[in-house]
């Protein structure tokens, strides 16, 4: 079982800079790829990207790519001259139209769109390539150890509410024959009363009595809950991503404990199966992290 959060980075030289790599990782619904390279290495970010992809179920990574400041070469300014006049006339005849007899700034010149661009700087992209490759599989496998670390947390506290779910579920299993014992002679009592005058035959009520047992049973409720629980314990041992699989069963569990208080409704059953919902509900939080 792995989290989805972790933290990873990895220093290096990509093409005879010095580059620096981070990963981080978050919860996400599904999976998402975020890449930012220095610029000039477009070329690279399908391939980062595709490469991180391979290291998720589900979650957001970020991976972020920096070349170290005053590293040589590194989104090389070029200088478009063309451009540049044109700028300057441009604003030169607009000093002229607003009655200023101002001279352009050199900087607001440099500043203007498409003056100064930066080149692709990559003269090897394959070779480029190769060596930020290993990079970021050391930092995405930084990642994925904290990953796996705090997994391991989760996979703890999950298995103690577990344990506890499944304890709340045998108490309640204990409990329901001598509950709809007491509730089915409670109404039996309440139906001989109201009926005395009009006259109820035992036969009549030995059949209301059943049905009103079938009304109350959940044996299949409990033999689901029994089953999701063991299911869980399966999941556990995956080393594949489980976290959708997980909350699906704690969903079907929420359900179960639903129907038993519907089902039954007597003070102490109820009572537990608060207690059931209300473990299943911090078992949803931590398998919100869980990839």
């Amino acid at each position: 079982m792995k989290s989805m959060t972790g933290y990873g980075r990895a220093d290096g030289t990509v093409a005879g800079r010095e580059v620096t790599v981070e990963v981080r990782c978050y919860n996400h619904r599904f999976k998402d790829v975020r890449v930012k390279l220095p610029r000039g290495w477009t070329a690279l970010e399908v391939p980062v990207e595709n490469l991180a992809r391979g290291w998720v179920g589900r979650g957001r990574v970020e991976c972020f790519v920096r070349a170290a400041s005053g590293s040589p070469g590194v989104g090389k300014p070029n200088l478009d001259l063309e451009c540049a006049r044109e700028y300057l006339q441009a604003y030169k005849d607009l000093a002229k139209e607003m009655g200023s007899s101002e001279e352009p700034a050199l900087t607001l010149v440099a500043r203007s769109e498409g003056v100064v661009i930066f080149r692709e700087d990559l003269d090897n992209a394959d070779q480029a390539w190769e060596e930020l490759e290993t990079l970021i599989d050391r930092a995405l496998l930084a990642a994925d150890q904290m990953r796996m670390a705090e997994g391991r947390e989760l996979a703890k506290e999950i298995d103690i509410r577990l344990a506890e779910a499944d304890r709340i579920r045998g108490e309640i299993e204990a409990q329901v024959p001598g509950e709809q014992k007491v509730i089915a002679e409670r109404m039996a009592d309440r139906v001989r009363t109201l009926a005395g005058k009009v006259g109820v035959t035992e036969d009549r009520l030995t059949q209301e009595v059943a049905v009103l047992g079938e009304r109350m049973d959940v044996t299949e409720e409990l033999a689901r809950l029994s089953s999701h629980v063991i299911q869980f314990g399966k999941l556990f041992q995956k080393d594949e991503p489980v976290g959708r699989e997980l909350d699906f069963l704690l969903q079907e569990m929420n359900r179960e404990a639903n129907t038993l208080s519907a089902k039954i409704h007597s003070a102490s059953v109820v009572a537990l199966a608060v207690s059931l919902k209300a473990e299943i509900e911090k078992m949803r939080e931590q398998i919100q992290n869980v990839e």
